[in-house]
């Protein structure tokens, strides 16, 4: 039977709107059918308790509306204990009627290492302003600052499918709609049951409807969520990231820029122009090679750039397999960071002499390993960090 999870209009045998006298009769039939003192069956018991409990339910106008109510959303599988209904509420607790489901992707983690998260949120329209602002401007700094991809996509699929959580917000409007019935405040049953009605399908439709005409009419206006407003406040965030970043390298990166040119002959300088050697032969300078890794400006007291290599590897003259072996790494050796490839498969690090080579990312993990031997150019306390 359609709307029955529990099935206890089968097995009473009774349609939804069976009037009063008739489901009597056909209780007081199957109880006789089914008495465990008359009836030998294995299951004659497990089916008269079953027997006793739909009637109960449905013998109850209040708990047959609840019942009839919650049917409509809901399987066997995640059918809800009636006796311990819970109100879904806005973020701050307030019992408002006017909520909705929306489902974020989140960027998380650190340009070495992020992960994508899916959470479904329920709240008001100014929780919903706060939460997906909040969530896209993380997700347009880890896009920016991380080169994530990722990031993105998940911005993009967040605008996208701003409105696309018809089941989840008809099942949520249904349920609260039930529960605020049972703690008889009817009118704002009604106005869940209103909103409920836009992402209903018809058979749904038909049930609500006739629950809200059963009750007092609430003049009330529905709150209309403004979704074009949801989809601008993630497309304002990168304009002011943009913005940010612009003002960002002005103060930072450019003074950085002077002072690394005005000390060249300083021995703590990197020299550009390293030989890069091929395993097949040859060799070239890296200015080919290097154009193209994403540098991070050396600051040998800096801890936050220290990793330590998981296991055994080799440091790579270039990044890729086919450069020479720069050197045979052990492991839990301590390296600093100070560059990456577009595609972050490839690490260029600091070794204690200064030179530098490039390792895959897979053997990386941040954090000091072994200790630094004394006068390693990989990391030099200052008296902060001492």
């Amino acid at each position: 039977m359609e709307f029955d999870p529990l099935g206890y209009y089968k097995i009473l045998e009774v349609e939804y709107n069976t009037d009063e006298k008739s489901l009597k009769f056909n209780y007081r039939n199957k109880v006789k059918l089914w008495h465990p003192d008359h009836n030998k069956a294995e299951n004659a018991l497990e089916v008269f308790q079953k027997i006793s409990l739909a009637y109960d339910v449905l013998s109850n106008p209040k708990s047959k509306t609840i019942y009839d109510l919650l049917a409509l959303v809901y399987t066997a599988q995640d059918f809800p204990d009636m006796k311990t209904l819970k109100l879904y509420k806005a973020v701050d607790g307030n019992e408002t009627p006017f909520l909705r489901v929306f489902s974020l992707q989140k960027i998380s983690g650190s340009f070495l290492k992020s992960t994508m998260s899916e959470e479904k949120l329920i709240g008001t329209f100014a929780d919903a302003q706060k939460f997906i602002g909040d969530t896209a401007k993380q997700n347009w700094i880890k896009g920016f600052l991380f080169c994530k991809i990722g990031a993105f996509s998940a911005i993009k699929n967040n605008i996208k499918n701003i409105n696309k959580n018809a089941n989840d917000n008809l099942k949520m409007l249904v349920h609260n709609a039930a529960v605020f019935y049972e703690a008889e405040k009817a009118d704002k049953a009604v106005l869940s049951a209103r909103q409920a009605l836009e992402y209903a399908p018809a058979d749904i439709k038909s049930r609500l409807l006739d629950f809200i005409n059963r009750l007092p009419p609430v003049n009330t206006p529905i709150l209309q969520w403004d979704y074009a407003k949801l989809k601008k406040i993630q497309l304002k965030i990168p304009a002011i990231i943009a913005a940010f970043f612009v003002v960002l390298c002005l103060v930072a990166v450019y003074p950085l820029m002077f002072k690394l040119l005005a000390n060249t002959s300083s021995d703590d300088k990197i020299a550009y122009y390293q030989e890069v050697r091929f395993n097949t032969g040859g060799e070239t300078v890296d200015d080919m090679v290097m154009s193209k890794v994403f540098n991070i400006p050396v600051d040998s007291s800096d801890e936050t750039m220290l990793f330590h290599i998981t296991s055994a590897a080799n440091i790579m003259y270039g990044p890729s397999e086919q450069f020479d072996i720069m050197e045979k790494a052990v492991k839990n050796q301590t390296v600093r960071v100070t560059g990456y490839t577009p595609d972050q498969e490839w690490y260029r690090v600091m070794l204690d002499n200064g030179e530098m080579g490039f390792i895959k990312k897979s053997y990386l993990k941040q954090g000091i390993g072994l200790a630094i031997p004394e006068g390693s150019k990989v990391f030099e306390a200052t008296e902060e960090t001492r």
